[in-house]
């Protein structure tokens, strides 16, 4: 657990780390500048980055089990894994209300309203956020329903409204406060969210070129630095 704790807070210290969260057809990437201000915390439990355009927050377990891999095309990834018994979240089917987010990472956001999708997503919730009053009566509108279903008329509307995008694991989470962008446009450079209907439709976990071990399931993936990968690569033994 030391050596685990030792090179997440290596990494998160590392401006050229990226990060996600999510499952196959919904990811939340934190991605920060090397000259981004950014508030750290990284002499705790809990291991936070913190910028103006999103924020990330881990709290190690002993449970974790890393496991580095080089993607296609040739970049090193690390998956944090859990087991599948342990790395379950709530997979609600309905949109949701959750009232205030009091695990938001920055203190002014622990006041504004917190609403699952409903994408039932195995080892995430995937949530908005908004303190905006005509945002939060146009997601109350749809309380109950299914986010993906024809004719729900959230979908279109959320470029504009571009709430907070709030994703959840068992150990961590990624905020992103940056706009959403229109159907025919690029996300923005740094922290942004993918969201592919026909990719959640296949309900997978992860890509079948990730190599997950049976029974594990990814929480959480890092983007190491090439001379720090041999030490994953050691503790993912």
């Amino acid at each position: 657990m030391s050596d685990l704790s030792s090179l997440l807070r290596d990494a998160l210290n590392d401006p050229a780390t990226g990060w996600s969260l999510g499952a196959f057809g919904a990811i939340a990437e934190f991605i920060r500048d090397p000259d981004e201000p950014v508030v750290l915390r990284s002499d705790g439990p809990e291991l936070e980055a913190r910028t103006a355009r999103g924020g990330l927050r881990l709290r190690p377990t002993p449970a974790i089990r890393p496991v580095p891999y080089r993607t296609r095309n040739g970049s090193l990834a690390v998956a944090l894994c859990l087991p599948c018994h342990v790395g379950a979240m709530n997979r609600r089917g309905v949109v949701t209300e959750l009232g205030p987010d009091h695990a938001a990472i920055a203190e002014a956001d622990r006041g504004a309203l917190l609403f699952d999708l409903g994408l039932g997503v195995f080892q995430t919730d995937v949530c908005v956020r908004s303190a905006d009053p005509a945002t939060i009566a146009r997601l109350r509108a749809v309380v109950g329903t299914e986010l993906l279903a024809p004719g729900n008329p959230l979908p279109p509307d959320l470029p504009a409204l571009s709430p907070d995008r709030v994703f959840i694991g068992p150990f961590g989470r990624i905020e992103v406060s940056q706009p959403i962008p229109p159907p025919d446009g690029r996300s923005p450079e740094g922290p942004h969210t993918h969201v592919l209907p026909k990719l959640l439709a296949h309900n997978r976990t992860h890509a079948a070129t990730v190599p997950i071990p049976d029974g594990w399931v990814p929480s959480l993936y890092l983007s190491p630095r090439a001379e720090s990968f041999a030490a994953w690569e050691g503790l993912g033994r």
